[in-house]
Formats: structure tokens, sequence, C-alpha cells
């Protein structure tokens, strides 16, 4: 009884304090900084993640909302750490990580666009722009780049140019002759169990084949949605995995995962298992058409998570059937994590 009450009680606490975070992200004063005196972006605390919902029934389903638009795209103080990484990516990995079809070359340009126009204005501090006939000049103020594009100047791909400014991987679907989506350009750094240079092409129903139940339970659903979207509505979701990794594994290796998330035993240690979060947007382009799909990674250790969403997390994970579990590799990490639930005298 009294451990209920105790959860209760800091779920109340948890939503509020959510609240709360998004609130503050989204003042005025750091929604509109000027050049003189708004805040230094690539200190801030990164963008909060949905909640955990601890549902014990599982339950697979796409979990859409309305996008939070004035926080499309995000900077936060993992900025530099992150853009050092994808730097590396992009010229060690670039088959892994980049490729965009011929005929995604519009809707590139069109996604080049839109991510410069808004982190311009959203984070006028860090990237000023100049205009002069169609060329177009974005410096970013944090990192000292330059990019130029735009008329017969552009050295480098519109895709590449976006995904390097901002925080998130950049993905741009089209629609077949079948009506299908595919993917037609992709900049993914930060992939989970899979790389660029073997599912450019592939329909969203290839692409999700492996995952369990996706294909009976949701497959025509998302098909759906992504034929009624429009400019005019865009939408998010959240993600979550869990993540086993090295003692001493560093960053770049944590985040690039084309093999998988649970390849290792975790190590003897909690830090060993993070909870790797994916906030997903998607765009419909309103001059070609296609659309854009941004994904923004979170890492988080369990003892960063507060007790409430701990005990949603281990809810959740025994909630999952057999197939689901496998998927998520629950054999390798699952009962390290509930054990550590316990420990924290937290149970679900």
């Amino acid at each position: 009884m009294v451990v209920s009450l105790s959860l209760t009680l800091f779920t109340i606490i948890g939503v509020f304090m959510q609240w709360l975070l998004k609130f503050l992200y989204q003042s005025p004063k750091a929604a509109e900084p000027t050049e003189n005196e708004g805040p230094d972006v690539t200190l801030m605390a990164p963008y909060p993640c949905n909640a955990i919902k601890g549902s014990r029934k599982f339950r697979i389903t796409m979990g859409l909302r309305k996008l939070d638009m004035q926080n499309w795209l995000t900077v936060d103080k993992n900025y530099m750490k992150e853009h050092d990484i994808r730097h590396s990516l992009l010229r060690d990995e670039r088959k892994s990580v980049y490729e965009c079809l011929p005929e995604s070359r519009d809707a590139c340009d069109e996604v080049l666009e839109l991510v410069s126009d808004f982190l311009c204005e959203r984070y006028p501090s860090m990237f000023q722009m100049k205009r002069d006939g169609l060329k177009t000049e974005i410096h970013n103020s944090k990192t000292g780049e330059t990019f130029v594009f735009g008329g017969q100047e552009s050295g480098m791909e519109s895709l590449e140019i976006a995904v390097r400014m901002a925080m998130e991987d950049l993905n741009v679907l089209m629609q077949n002759a079948d009506g299908e989506y595919y993917l037609a350009a992709s900049a993914t750094l930060f992939p989970v169990g899979w790389a660029v240079k073997q599912r450019i092409g592939w329909t969203i129903a290839q692409i999700h084949g492996p995952v369990p139940q996706w294909k009976e339970k949701i497959g025509q659903s998302v098909n759906k949605f992504f034929c009624r979207l429009t400019p005019e509505s865009p939408m998010e979701r959240s993600n979550y995995f869990m993540e086993t990794k090295n003692l001493n594994e560093g960053l770049g290796n944590t985040l690039f995962r084309p093999d998988g998330l649970t390849e290792q035993e975790p190590g003897p240690f909690m830090d060993n298992i993070l909870l790797r979060r994916e906030r997903q947007t998607f765009r419909r382009l309103p001059r070609t058409g296609a659309l854009v799909f941004s994904v923004k990674t979170t890492l988080n250790t369990l003892d960063e998570l507060p007790p409430d969403q701990l005990g949603a997390l281990a809810t959740e994970i025994q909630s999952w059937p057999e197939d689901m579990a496998r998927y998520k590799g629950r054999d390798i990490w699952g009962q390290a994590v509930l054990d550590y639930c316990v420990q924290q005298g937290i149970t679900s």
C-alpha cells in the first residue's frame, strides 16, 4: 500500500516536472532569443522526451500526436560533441549513413530550405543567414562553419548540409507507383540495427519487416497516415529501446549502432545499460509533396530516470509478448534492469 501510494505521488510529480520542463523550454525568452541577449542554446537541457506510460497490456500503436512545431528541430547541450561525431561518420562511414536517390533531389533541396529557415529563426544567436540572389549562406557561430547553397555555388548536397546543422537525422519518403512510401533519401547517422546502404529504396513495410506484429497490426494504418498527411498537419511520436554497451565505449560507438543495440552482454555496472529514446517527426513538404521524417536520439542511464519513469519502464518491459521481447533483446538486459528497480525500492 505504501509503495503504491509512493508510486502514485512520484507519477504526479513526474508529470508536473515534464510539463514544467516543456514550459520552460518554450518560454518566450528561450523561444525568441536575439543575437545579443539570447541564451546559449548549446547549454540547454535536451527537449523533454514523452513519459513512458507504464502500460500493463502491450499493444503496438503509432502513438501519434500533433507536432510541437515551435520545437520541430532542437538544439541542446549535446550539440557540439554530437556534431563532431556526425562529422566523423559522414567522413568515415558515409555509405552506411548517407544516400540520396536521384529522384529525391528536389525534395532534399526543399528539406534544406525548411531546415535552414527554421534554425535561423528559432536559434538566431547560433545560425545566421545571408541571401544574395539565388545564393544562400548560413553561418553556424558555434562551429564556425559556413554553408553556401543555391545557384551555382553549392559544394555539398542539400541533405548533408541540413544534417550537419541539425541534431536530428533526416529522411525523405516518397510514394512509388504502387502507392507505398519508400526511403528515397536518408542521412541516418545514429541508426538502430540497420545502415542506409542496406535499406535505401526500401518501402516502409520492408524496413519494418523484422518488427513483430507491425504488418498485421499497423502496417496499413501507417501507409494511410502518410497518404493523408498534409503540410498543415505535421505529427510526431516517440519510441524507446534499451541499449547495452561496453564499459569504456565512446559516445560515437554508442550512438552509431548499425548492427543492433544488444549484441553484447551488459557489463557489471548499470551504466552499461541505457535507455535510448527517439523523437520522430513527420512533415509533408509543400512544394514537392514528399515527406520529411526526422529522428532525434537521446540517451539516459537508469539512474537519471525519476522513480515513476523507472517503475513505468519495469511495467512495460514485463508486458511485452515473447516475440517483441526477443526483438528488443530483453533476455540480455531484462533481469538486470528489473533487479535494479527492486534495489531502488520500485516494484511494477
